[in-house]
């Protein structure tokens, strides 16, 4: 229930009035402000302010950014992405607090400041790592505009750049036989991680679009396997894949026992690494750079092969937008485009 009162303050020169409005959604249960010359003057504003509560349209205006994010986390269910994700909320709120500070207001977040932040995150780290701090931030942030607490987006073209050198690509890919053939191991084999692969492998999907996933999400009248991703704002997507892909899903998992909480798979990074690492000897893999991740690397490297445009990859992918793709994948956009040039001149000669 909300109510306020307002009373006259008093001091040796001048008098002033001030009002308390109570409202549960105050952290510390009321709403104090003073100054008013008199006592309508309070009145009105504490009205006001009770409008703009009932509205929806008040904000705090000293609510600090590690409140605002803090509280975020819970309500956006950040929790419920894998551990290896949520790390990276957590330590992108820590970076964040550490340049800024930990009482910094939310409204006080400048474009220019937070270029700074990320330039001086920048050194001696990758361009990638920048990107996931950002990414982590920034989807925070666009979200307290909509509230209301900041004015313009401070997150508006920032420039993402590392001066760190990223690991070598080819350690990301595997050839196209292995990963062919690695498919097929998947698919033979009837244990929980082994179809958990098989699906990363068809889909290009991560670890965190998958786990969460439920019986429903494997759509085989459609075609259509449902990915729960939290990542981005386009990670919870629909990928299309073979039939009879889920129809074979479908079958090994009608062997393995139900979950308690609903959700297909139960397995960890770490279980999945042991059974991919398997996999890979089996079909003579012996490469220690390539791991599960590289599934989604491969799976994307194998789609411009066969010539499917890079707009609907960067949305299989989950990326929140082209520009993600188009960077990540810069390199093999290149060797795709002499490839098209050949075929052009093929076509002309």
């Amino acid at each position: 229930m909300t109510s306020f009162t307002v009373s006259k303050r008093k001091n040796k020169k001048s008098t002033s009035w001030q009002y308390d409005v109570k409202h549960p959604s105050f952290k510390s249960g009321k709403k104090r402000k003073s100054g008013f010359k008199t006592k309508a003057e309070a009145i009105n504003a504490a009205q006001q302010l009770i409008r703009d509560l009932a509205d929806g349209n008040f904000v705090e205006d000293n609510k600090t950014f590690s409140e605002y994010y803090t509280d975020w986390l819970e309500i956006k269910n950040k929790k419920q992405v894998s551990s290896k994700q949520y790390y990276w909320y957590e330590r992108s709120l820590k970076l964040f607090n550490e340049y800024f500070g930990y009482d910094f207001l939310i409204k006080n977040i400048k474009r220019s400041e937070y270029q700074k932040f990320l330039n001086e995150f920048g050194q001696g780290r990758t361009t990638e790592t920048v990107r996931k701090v950002h990414g982590c931030l920034s989807r925070c942030i666009k979200d307290a505009v909509y509230d209301g607490y900041l004015r313009k987006d401070p997150t508006y073209q920032i420039d993402l750049k590392g001066t760190k050198q990223p690991k070598r690509e080819e350690k990301k890919y595997i050839s196209t036989k292995n990963y062919l053939d690695l498919i097929q191991y998947f698919k033979n084999r009837d244990e929980e991680s082994y179809i958990f692969l098989f699906i990363l492998a068809i889909t290009g999907a991560r670890f965190s679009d998958a786990i969460n996933m439920v019986p429903i999400d494997l759509n085989e009248k459609d075609g259509l396997i449902h990915l729960r991703g939290t990542k981005t704002n386009n990670a919870d997507r629909f990928v299309e894949v073979p039939k009879k892909d889920i129809k074979t899903i479908k079958s090994k998992l009608a062997k393995l026992p139900k979950q308690v909480d609903g959700k297909i798979f139960k397995l960890s990074h770490t279980a999945v690494s042991k059974s991919f690492n398997y996999a890979k000897k089996s079909v003579g893999l012996n490469d220690d750079g390539i791991t599960p991740y590289s599934l989604r690397h491969t799976h994307t490297s194998y789609l411009l092969s066969k010539g499917i445009p890079i707009e609907y990859i960067s949305k299989r992918l989950g990326h929140y937008n082209i520009s993600i793709t188009l960077d990540v994948y810069s390199h093999l956009l290149e060797e795709h485009k002499k490839e098209q040039g050949q075929r052009v001149r093929e076509i002309f000669s």
